[in-house]
């Protein structure tokens, strides 16, 4: 019972010893957000303060950016001015940058972010046009819960309101930027997540990314999750929604997962002003994971150029111009699988193609071979006569240009303008010697072909050579085999190949 007694007495305050009592306030001031390692500004305070709650900082200017220490901006606030850290973290004591809004400290998910609204010009470093700049990056810094906006930026290529460094987490913010939105070039283990992006609206002469990932080397371990792009349309055909490559054709993206996230024009927009900007475009990826993201509106959803066993899976590529999902360039052994890919193309241009998922191998022979395409669906893909307007284009899946030893089955093809699923080995037996070694098993095939007529764009009506569920041509080489598909609907024909089909066996 004495020993209780005692407990009470201390924790009462009666009776504590001088060292127990010196501990106390320090204990307070954790307890209650007051930390010497945390600072608070507050825009609109009465003066400019000393970074305590009491009495935060009126300015970011007035910062001193330490390892270790968080900083944070009251939520409902909008901070004007320069904003550039001038400091890196370290693994073992991180930079923290985010909002509060209680009075003791605490946050407020509900309340909106703070509100940091960057100069426009000039965009040299020193104004604080961008937080960080090309290779002024600052690594292990954490950005949790803000609202950055630079809408004014002079027009330039690859301006950004963030370069990240190394070690990096960008979280949950808002960004918005007439031009770039946050780059990662050269940096390693950086995550990009449940941010929403609102840029690219300049003019069409400068390149300028919504997302950012590149090196001339290789890159290793970066996250791109469940972040919203709305792409406005501005910066020339390559200015991309979530581009990431590396520069050199040895090197590689290596731990890259792009998840979960949108990418489209912004709302009441259905097709992107910029004609030639991707959704989410890849060069380079070894063994990447692209699943569950969400492309509508933009000239093709994911595009992807070289690399081996990469991963696309549960995305939905419906209503953009072109091809829903496209493989092409180096590119082996993929699992393509569960993608809803849905009314692709249309008349916005002659020079589009219309396909649900495309596979081609300009590249020369094996560089795109050896893919699963498997339980996907591409229904009411579209065809306004593309390059050749000879009736061969609004295809489901596409198997082109020399790609070989593929296997195509469980997908659900069906409604296509053009074929359900079309093999065209190219034509050229000197770079393409051996178009084969396909299987096409067990798709579902209905009403494919429903209007594939020649010469559509200048008014023709008559009806295509190649009206089947299912065209080979130009196969030859290693055996394809075409069996326990099942077909329905009016098309003229199940299976269509060109004589050059010694190799082919239809069951």
């Amino acid at each position: 019972m004495s020993k209780r007694r005692d407990f009470l007495r201390v924790a009462s305050g009666v009776g504590v010893s001088a060292c127990a009592a010196a501990m106390l306030p320090r204990f307070a001031l954790a307890q209650s957000g007051r930390s010497t390692n945390v600072h608070y500004i507050d825009p609109t305070a009465a003066g400019p303060g000393d970074g305590t709650l009491a009495n935060p900082f009126r300015s970011w200017t007035s910062v001193t950016w330490l390892p270790g220490h968080t900083y944070l901006q009251k939520r409902g606030t909008t901070y004007s001015g320069v904003f550039r850290v001038s400091a890196s973290g370290t693994a073992s004591q991180r930079i923290t940058i985010g909002a509060y809004y209680r009075s003791n400290g605490g946050d407020d998910a509900s309340q909106p972010k703070p509100v940091i609204l960057l100069p426009g010009a000039p965009t040299l470093p020193a104004s604080g046009a961008s937080v960080a700049v090309y290779k002024q990056e600052r690594d292990f810094v954490t950005y949790r819960n803000l609202d950055i906006r630079n809408p004014s930026f002079p027009e330039d290529s690859d301006v950004a309101i963030i370069w990240l460094g190394n070690d990096c987490i960008f979280e949950s913010n808002n960004v918005t930027s007439n031009c770039g939105g946050v780059y990662v070039f050269e940096k390693n283990r950086v995550t990009i997540s449940n941010c929403v992006f609102d840029v690219i609206s300049n003019g069409p002469t400068h390149g300028n990314q919504g997302i950012l990932v590149a090196a001339n080397g290789n890159i290793d371990d970066i996250r791109l999750l469940t972040n919203t792009l709305r792409h406005r349309g501005g910066g020339t055909a390559a200015s991309h929604g979530i581009r990431c490559e590396t520069y050199v054709n040895t090197a590689f993206l290596t731990r890259l997962v792009i998840r979960g996230n949108r990418v489209s024009p912004p709302a009441g927009v259905d097709y992107s002003p910029n004609r030639g900007a991707i959704g989410i475009f890849l060069v380079r990826g070894e063994a990447a994971t692209l699943d569950k993201n969400t492309v509508t509106g933009m000239l093709s959803g994911i595009f992807i150029n070289s690399g081996d066993r990469s991963y696309v899976g549960n995305n939905n590529c419906s209503k953009n111009m072109n091809f829903g999902i496209h493989i092409t360039g180096r590119a082996k052994s993929y699992i393509i699988e569960r993608n809803t890919c849905n009314f692709n193309g249309g008349a916005l241009s002659s020079t589009y193609y219309g396909r649900g998922i495309e596979l081609s191998s300009a590249a020369g022979q094996d560089a795109v071979s050896g893919h699963t395409i498997r339980y996907n669906t591409c229904r009411f893909n579209l065809n306004y006569g593309g390059p050749r307007d000879n009736g061969s284009e609004g295809v489901g899946i596409g198997v082109d240009d020399g790609a070989c030893k593929c296997s195509v089955y469980g997908n659900i093809v069906s409604n296509n303008e053009g074929n359900g699923i079309q093999v065209y080995g190219g034509g050229d037996k000197a770079k393409w010697p051996d178009t084969g070694g396909h299987t096409i098993d067990s798709n579902k095939m209905d009403s494919n072909c429903s209007f594939s007529v020649m010469s559509r764009r200048t008014g023709g009506k008559t009806p295509s050579p190649f009206q089947a569920h299912i065209s080979l041509t130009y196969v030859y080489g290693s055996p394809t085999v075409v069996s326990n598909n099942t077909f329905s609907g009016s098309t003229s024909m199940k299976v269509y190949t060109d004589g050059t089909d010694e190799n082919i066996t239809v069951k």
